[in-house]
């Protein structure tokens, strides 16, 4: 007899939310939600892959619901604790509290599919002398195409004057 452990849909749906919400950490989600690390990670190549079954639409929309919901009510809790503590607060506190919120700010993003993070791209202009470099070799460009097509003319006329004659 296999000591295996059959999991049914509900438990897959919410591993499923709970590995979106772990921002697709395996070890993570395994710790939450007590479902193996080899379990887990199966799943998880499967979900990259294809996405997760569509038998188990109704049941991640309703985890992602009550995951969403308690996540959401934390939140209002720490925010509520954070307010309470303000006034005679130590810096400590605050940060850990504040700490809270922000980790749920981006649960519930991340059960909303939203970014939780900011990317800046950042572009820079070549100095003169790069642009000088680039313009020049633009130019021996063009003057290379110019000749290649030029020289591309005058067989052609040739073999057009050929067979007229």
């Amino acid at each position: 007899m296999s000591n295996r452990t059959e999991w049914d849909d509900a438990a897959r749906a919410a591993t499923y939310v709970q590995w979106v919400a772990c921002d697709k950490r395996i070890r993570e989600t395994s710790r939450v939600t007590g479902v193996p690390h080899a379990t887990v990670a199966y799943w998880a190549k499967q979900w990259e892959k294809d996405g997760p079954p569509e038998r188990l639409d109704s049941e991640i929309r309703k985890n992602a619901y009550e995951f969403v919901d308690h996540a959401n009510r934390v939140r209002k809790q720490a925010m509520e604790k954070l307010e309470e503590l303000i006034p005679d607060a130590e810096v400590k506190q605050l940060s850990a509290i504040a700490t809270v919120v922000g980790i749920m700010d981006d649960k519930i993003r991340l059960a909303h599919g939203l970014a939780t993070k900011r990317t800046e791209t950042v572009h820079t202009l070549p100095t003169r002398e790069e642009m000088k470099e680039l313009m020049s070799g633009f130019a021996d460009g063009l003057v290379s195409v110019a000749e290649d097509r030029a020289s591309e003319v005058v067989e052609i006329e040739a073999v057009s004057v050929v067979v007229n004659n």
